[in-house]
């Protein structure tokens, strides 16, 4: 992407995180919520943590930061302050950002570009977790739970992040997640896959092409999915752990099942 392109990307993000529900009340309103959305962005953006404190004493000694240049920060809020005004924000505000994303990545050719074997468009899924807690006081009624051995409870909250990958490509292209929540389950993988299947549902049009495979692990790989797989019209090629495959392992290593369009000839 290059700087037209992004500068473009930050001021359609600006234009969105604009219209974000502000909750505060008061006279304590001197950031926009876009500077709030944006200063969360720069740091995930650059992954450096120290990237807002060190903006910050840049504005102090020198009267100007890199992230009024670069994301277009008018001012920098501090890190308890964005967390305070953005963790009551929806995040399904933003998801028309990824849509705006892979609509400048397809008109730049890059999607097309990234076709992978047999012109196929390859979108990998994987759950991840996005915040954790041991703490008994810090969690919420939308915290997944994971109870050790031990006796410690973890709360967690986690989501799908499909990305379109492709061979070669040290890049990504981020699609829509689905959040997993608490009532999908307690064991992980019906956690999530049952918001995998909520995914497909609601974005196998927005995406699919005729011509994309999904890529997974050994949790997507049984008769319930890929079945939702391909009546959504997507191919697939999901990993399988022996304990779980025994009859497709050679030699205890394992194995891949996949969608017709991958049977080996």
């Amino acid at each position: 992407m290059n700087a037209r392109a992004f500068d473009k990307l930050i001021e359609r993000f600006r234009a969105l995180a604009s219209e974000l529900p502000d909750g505060r009340t008061g006279d304590n309103t001197r950031y926009a919520m876009a500077d709030f959305a944006l200063s969360a962005f720069a740091v995930f953006f650059t992954q450096c943590p120290s990237f807002l404190s060190f903006q910050q004493n840049m504005e102090k000694t020198q009267g100007r930061n890199n992230g009024r240049s670069l994301f277009q920060l008018d001012c920098i809020p501090c890190d308890n302050h964005i967390r305070q005004t953005l963790d009551p924000v929806e995040p399904e505000r933003l998801f028309n950002l990824f849509d705006d994303l892979h609509r400048a990545f397809d008109q730049a050719g890059l999607l097309e570009a990234m076709r992978a074997v047999e012109r196929t468009r390859l979108i990998a899924l994987d759950g991840t977790w996005h915040f954790s807690s041991q703490s008994k006081n810090i969690h919420c009624p939308s915290c997944s739970r994971l109870e050790h051995t031990n006796g410690q409870i973890t709360h967690f909250h986690s989501a799908i992040t499909p990305v379109i990958v492709s061979p070669g490509h040290g890049q990504v292209v981020p699609l829509r997640p689905e959040f997993i929540q608490p009532q999908d389950g307690h064991k992980k993988q019906d956690c999530e896959i049952n918001a995998a299947k909520r995914w497909l549902a609601a974005h196998a049009q927005r995406y699919s092409t005729g011509n994309d495979t999904l890529l997974g692990d050994d949790l997507y790989a049984h008769q319930p999915f890929c079945r939702q797989a391909m009546l959504r019209g997507f191919h697939f090629i999901f990993t399988c752990l022996p304990s779980t495959h025994p009859h497709l392992s050679v030699s205890g290593k394992g194995g891949a099942i996949y969608s017709r369009r991958w049977m080996p000839r």
